[in-house]
């Protein structure tokens, strides 16, 4: 299994002990799947995927973090500029 998704099963079952393993890795898989790190329809890791599995969940937390503070600088919005591109 990729790193990432069993760094997140364990913590959906930390958060959760009453949650079953199985129903960890479906909540885990489908989250992931849904964020870009998993391959559709798979346990496949995607590239981005794999880099953030070997990140600390520190790591991946600021990483979050600076994507958000540029969104938020952005207004949410990507506002480049591409007048004249094909």
């Amino acid at each position: 299994m990729p790193a990432i998704l069993d760094d997140a099963v364990k913590s959906i079952m930390k958060e959760n002990p009453k949650v079953s393993e199985s129903r960890a890795y479906a909540i885990a898989t489908s989250q992931l799947q849904k964020s870009g790190d998993l391959k559709e329809g798979t346990q496949e890791p995607t590239k981005k995927g794999a880099r953030r599995g070997e990140m600390s969940k520190a790591t991946r937390a600021k990483t979050r973090a600076r994507k958000y503070k540029i969104e938020r600088e952005r207004g949410k919005r990507d506002e480049r500029n591409t007048e004249g591109r094909d």
